[in-house]
């Protein structure tokens, strides 16, 4: 009875933020055009060079803060913006 609170699971999109080769699972709470607020909640390593992958796409990314919260590690992003490579 205690746990009813916790039955259902968020309805956030699923991303991935890959850190090299390795692929950590992540919720998106939001996103837009230039910034990311996801949630990972797995225990990673470390946020050097990363990318947020998220439907089929490979953005690079920043880390701009971070905060250690009840349901995981919140993130927010900076995203790089891709260039086209036919406008080159």
């Amino acid at each position: 009875m205690a746990n009813k609170h916790f039955d259902r699971t968020p309805g956030h999109p699923k991303a991935i933020l890959r850190l090299g080769t390795f692929d950590v699972p992540c919720s998106v709470i939001s996103c837009d055009a230039t910034t990311a607020h996801v949630r990972v909640m797995t225990a990673g390593g470390s946020f050097g060079a990363l990318a947020l992958v998220r439907e089929g796409e490979a953005r690079p990314a920043k880390v701009v803060l971070r905060k250690q919260g009840p349901l995981g590690l919140d993130l927010w992003l900076d995203l790089e913006a891709v260039q086209d490579k036919r406008a080159a």
